[in-house]
């Protein structure tokens, strides 16, 4: 059997979009309140993507209770998947009310500051040396963190 291996890709967040429909929600019938939050980059010159500059689109879900996350062998948690189209890279991640709130607060704090730019690091478990378009897969690691300007 072959082995996963953690591959760590990281994003600069271009810009973000927070949506709050509860009537969205409803009409869905999903197990969220409504709140939704997006961030989207591109991730450039990856290697395992054929070093191609690929658009990311990660959105939160805020979940009305704490979601059950996954774990693999290991007890990695995942926590969610992400899947690598033709076109672009998507994930949605379900999160419990607190993170949903930490991460908007941050988001609506730093993102608009010039000079802070926001840098999301993804950690996905892949097999081989290629992430085939098309394919998803398990998303082990997502941090964030604000840097400065030099």
């Amino acid at each position: 059997m072959q082995t996963s291996l953690t591959r760590l890709i990281s994003f600069s967040v271009n810009n973000w979009i927070h949506l709050y429909s509860l009537e969205q929600a409803i009409q869905k019938k999903q197990l969220v309140t409504g709140g939704s939050l997006s961030i989207h980059g591109k991730i450039r010159n990856c290697e395992w993507l054929n070093n191609q500059d690929l658009p990311v689109e990660i959105t939160f879900n805020k979940a009305t209770e704490t979601p059950s996350y996954n774990s693999t062998n290991e007890q990695t948690l995942i926590l969610s998947k992400i899947t690598r189209q033709d076109d672009k890279i998507t994930s949605s991640v379900p999160v419990d009310e607190n993170v949903f709130e930490e991460l908007r607060k941050n988001l609506m704090e730093y993102a608009d500051i010039d000079g802070i730019h926001i840098i999301v690091t993804l950690g996905v478990l892949l097999y081989g040396n290629q992430w085939p378009i098309n394919e998803s897969l398990k998303l082990v690691k997502l941090d964030y963190a604000m840097k400065g300007d030099a």
